[in-house]
């Protein structure tokens, strides 16, 4: 599996080269620091392997290097966060979750 990051997604191609799932973080408009995790999606064929996670983890990763703040719209990347406490500090503190 290889991935690629570009601005605002991560792709994830598999080794026969072909797109298989991809995670979108559109900026929100007047904050450049700040990106929506809008949502994350696995073909079919590429389910059930971690995929999502793995896009979700290369997500948090491409976020903390760039010191971003995040807003939460994905369902999946939102439990993601509540299940990950390590993630929150790249929410801002009225988003973050109890633990």
């Amino acid at each position: 599996m290889q991935f690629v990051t570009e601005p605002h997604r991560i792709s994830a191609i598999d080794d026969n080269g072909k797109w298989v799932g991809d995670i979108s973080f559109p900026p929100v408009a007047g904050y450049p620091d700040r990106v929506v995790a809008e949502r994350v999606f696995v073909a079919p064929e590429g389910r059930g392997h971690g995929l999502a996670a793995e896009l979700t983890k290369r997500f948090v990763d491409y976020a903390h290097e760039r010191h971003l703040t995040v807003k939460l719209m994905c369902p999946y990347v939102k439990a993601a966060f509540r299940d990950h406490p390590e993630y929150q500090d790249l929410l801002l503190p009225e988003d973050r979750f109890n633990q």
